[in-house]
Formats: C-alpha cells, structure tokens, sequence
C-alpha cells in the first residue's frame, strides 16, 4: 500500500501537484475588504464616526471567527485616501464628500492595522494604482485631487477616467503615494488590483500623445503599454523595499493572460488591458500573485481547473494565492456555492505552488457562513506562509511560560523574548494546546490561537472545555510568519500551578472577541494584564 501511495504522490509532483495533508498548518486565508461606493465597509458614508469605528471591529471579528488570518483593505480607490494622506484626498466613500476629513477625526488604515494586529490578521494596503474616477463629473473633485493638480496625466473616455502609466511622472507619483503608507503605517503588504488600462470602454487612441512623446523605441503601441506597467510594477516594488524590505507587495491580475496558455476564449489580459503578469514573475517585481479566478470548475470558456493547473506551474519562487468569489462570471453551477466554493479550496490544496485563497468579496463570503464551520475547510486556524526568501531568521520564543488555573479559568502566562539575530520580536504569538501523549506542533488542531505579539497573557475558559488539552505552548511569529523553534511546553498541574478564585491575582480584562477554534471551548479573553504574580 506504502510504495503505491508514494508513486501516486510523484505522479502528482511531477505534474505541478502535491499530496498534502486536508489540514495545512499554513494557508493564506485573505480577504478583500471593499471601500468604494461602501461595499463592505462602512456600510453607509453617513454613518457617525463612532458607528463606522465600530462596525469595523464588528467586520473584523467576524472575519477571525470565520477562520480568516489576513485582511487586503482598500485604501486608495480613485485617487483618494481612507488614510491621513499628505498628497490626496480623503475619499468620498468615507465621509460623504471628497476632502472632508472624518468628524469627529479618526484614521480608518490606523484603526484597521491596530485591530488587524490585535486579533492575529495581517494587514495589506489595497490600492488602486491607476484609477481616477468611474465619472467625468468635476463637482465632485476637490481642489487636491489628482485631476485638477495634473490634468494633463489623465486620459479620459466616456464614463471614466484614469492616470497615463506611460508618463514618467505618474509612475513616480504612484510609488511615491505607496512609500508614503508604507513608512507611515504598520502594513505587512501592499496589493495592487487589476485596474490598469481599462477593460471598458477599451483605450484606442487615448495615450497616442505620451506615446509620441515617451515610446520612441516601441514600434508597437501594445508593446509599449505593456512596458508602461512593468516600469510602473517595477518602480513601486523598488519604492518599498527602499522604505521596509519585509512589507510584501502582490498583484491581483485578471485571471487570463492569454486564452492559449489554459484553453480558455473570451477577455484577456495580455491583449485587452496589456499586462503581463509572467513579466513580473520572471524579473521578481512582486512578492505575491492573486490571479482571479472567478470562474467556476468546468466553466466551458474558463475552466477553474485548468486556470489553476497553468497558474500553478508558471509562479517560480513568489507565493500563488487564487483570488476566489462567490459570485462566479458566467455563472453555471453544477452544485451550491458552497460545495463549488469547497471544491475549488480542495483543488488548491492539490497543488504544492498554491499557498492560499483571498476572497472578494468580505460581505459576500460572510453572507456564505455554511464556509465558517462544519464542511472541513475553515475548522482550524492556520498561520500566514513563511517568505523564507525576504527573510528566513526565525525569531526566539517567548520564556518563563506558566499554566495556572484559576476558578474556571486556564491562564498562559509568559515573558517577552529577546530580538532574534536580524532584530525582530514577535509581531504575533500562537497558542497551542496538546494531548496527552501527542505534542504536535505541525498539527493545526492544536492551534488554539493566533493573537498579538504585545499581549503577554491568555485566557482559556474551562466550561466545556476537552479533557484532551494537557500541554501548553506558545511561540512567536514575526513579520514575515516566521516561526520560532526554541519551543518548550507546560503541562497543566495541581497543587502549586493550580489557583482558586481566592488567590491574590488580580486580572484586568479588556473586552474580547469569540474564538472557538476547538471543539468544545466556550468564548474566551485575551487578558490586558496579570497584576501580583505569585
């Protein structure tokens, strides 16, 4: 049985395939969180500072009980800013009126990188490099905009408007708006969306001007735009690593670059909106790829299947995430959603070169909750992937770890480690629980937690909770999801390590937020501080 489940698993390595456990430990599980024309947040641009503010931690809790460990945040729409920006706009979708800054003032990207951070979730910047406005109407513009500043870099066609990537200066500008949030604010990556030439109206003559002007050795104006994006890929990806080299910067491509490369027909991106995704593979412009495929399996003009086979086999070192949807174009479902949804996650699982899924949208999936628990996908939690190749030094673990119970209460205590030899401390700590006899750190069913690397106490509460549960641990990730491996384990006791509700620790509380990660846990709290020690 042994020798044919080995030839079954090179049968499938050879083919791009690889026989992986149903449980990664490892998944990118992201989700786009849609600003423009108040998608998923805030539900209303009218809403009170207070209520957007809370909506948000509401959105974000329901993405990390849903199993979710990384959110892509649209921070720039149309050349406008749901952050403090020094160059645009406040964004429309925000406040009700472009340039108005929120009132009473917050900072949505702050805000949304803190509770990212403090519920174990990664943080992206989405940005729409070259959009400008999805209407012509300059009522609406205000006096800093992009379009009154330089109108001369804006091509414009019927109901839409966006930056000419093929002047020098626009490409210089965009990099120079990514740099900014980068070394301003706490983001672990940066995405860029599909929105380059256009896909409607298609562009004509438009950019015939800058192309007289900059495209001199392009005999081929297809050619030249083309290059247009990679200069643009290429300046941006250099913008940020000048400013923090572990902040991750990905595309998002439509799913199709040519219809020969996976059988497919219809739209495509090499001819219709002239980007080539491959370019930036092959001169490693990006850190990640984010092809959407939102077709379902068996799709008679774009198989899901054979699109996922071909991207597969053409990523060489980034990571491959597949940008899914519940709402699928073309759609012809053979099954419900959710079953689709289940297939095309097992499908991914297939293939040792995809490293996860990011969904579009977080409304959308969160509408879906049957993908929240119960088929398989998202019981467990899973850890971001590691990029051994932007930094592979592991940070040290946390020390002095201590389980004490008190009343019906599990309580992990520990102290700070110190920076590992690059610098870094954790950025996140998982908690884990183990059996008796099984202390398996590469089985995500002992992953009771991801949290934030400034906590230094957790609660587990008891009720109910699984007799299962002996060992504990706790190790830390940095900021590109390495894990520590100096890691030592604390079995739950009586006697001196178990305390009663009459012991001198006083615990201050912050209001959490529910997990059930494992079968039987009741909603627990991450603790602010354990005050008197024993």
């Amino acid at each position: 049985m042994t020798k044919y489940f080995i030839l079954i698993c090179w049968m499938f390595f050879i083919t791009g395939a690889v026989c992986q456990p149903s449980l990664p430990k490892r998944e990118m599980r992201a989700v786009w969180v849609a600003t423009i024309s108040n998608i998923d947040w805030p539900s209303s641009k009218y809403l009170s500072t207070k209520d957007k503010i809370n909506e948000l931690k509401n959105l974000f809790d329901r993405l990390k009980d849903a199993g979710i460990n990384a959110v892509f945040f649209q921070v720039r729409a149309e050349c406008d800013a749901f952050y403090d920006s020094p160059y645009e706009p406040w964004s429309e979708w925000l406040t009700g009126r472009r340039g108005e800054e929120p009132y009473p003032y917050f900072d949505p990207l702050k805000l949304a990188v803190k509770e990212a951070h403090s519920r174990g979730m990664e943080l992206h910047a989405w940005v729409n490099p070259l959009r400008v406005s999805n209407r012509t109407d300059d009522s609406s513009k205000s006096p800093n905009h992009i379009s009154r500043v330089h109108p001369g870099w804006i091509l414009r066609f019927r109901n839409y408007e966006m930056l000419d990537p093929g002047i020098p200066g626009v490409r210089k500008y965009v990099a120079k708006i990514v740099a900014d949030v980068v070394r301003r604010y706490d983001v672990d990556g940066v995405n860029f969306d599909d929105y380059f030439y256009p896909y409607s109206p298609r562009i004509q003559r438009e950019d015939f001007e800058s192309y007289t002007l900059y495209g001199g050795k392009f005999s081929r104006i297809s050619d030249w735009r083309r290059e247009n994006i990679n200069s643009l890929i290429k300046v941006v990806h250099d913008s940020i690593i000048s400013v923090n080299p572990k902040v991750k910067f990905g595309i998002s491509p439509f799913g199709i670059v040519k219809n020969s490369y996976a059988g497919t027909s219809g739209l495509n991106s090499y001819s219709d909106v002239y980007t080539d995704p491959l370019n930036w593979l092959k001169d490693k412009t990006i850190d990640y790829i984010v092809p959407q495929l939102y077709w379902t399996i068996g799709n008679k003009d774009a198989d899901y299947e054979n699109l996922l086979k071909w991207w597969a086999s053409v990523v060489d070192g980034q990571h491959l995430y597949i940008g899914q949807t519940l709402t699928y174009s073309g759609k012809v479902l053979k099954r419900n959603l959710n079953d689709e949804l289940n297939a095309q996650l097992n499908l991914n699982r297939d293939f040792r070169n995809v490293s996860g899924s990011v969904f579009f949208s977080a409304s959308t999936l969160l509408k879906n909750l049957e993908v929240k628990r119960g088929n398989g996908i998202f019981e467990y939690r899973a850890l971001v992937p590691d990029m051994s190749y932007k930094d592979s030094i592991p940070p040290l673990s946390p020390t002095g770890l201590k389980v004490y119970q008190i009343s019906n209460s599990i309580i992990l205590k520990w102290k700070k480690e110190k920076p590992a030899a690059d610098g870094e401390t954790a950025k996140f700590y998982v908690i884990y629980g183990f059996e008796e006899n099984d202390v398996n750190f590469n089985d995500p069913r002992n992953i009771i937690d991801i949290i934030s690397g400034s906590e230094e106490v957790y609660e587990i509460q008891i009720k109910g909770l699984s007799e299962r549960d002996k060992y504990f641990a706790v190790t830390s990730l940095d900021a590109l999801n390495n894990e520590s491996s100096d890691i030592s384990y604390v079995k739950l006791l009586s006697g001196s390590d178990t305390l009663n509700e009459k012991s001198n620790i006083n615990l201050s509380l912050k209001p959490g937020y529910i997990k059930k990660k494992k079968s039987g846990y009741s909603p627990s709290r991450v603790i602010n501080t354990l005050l008197a020690p024993p």
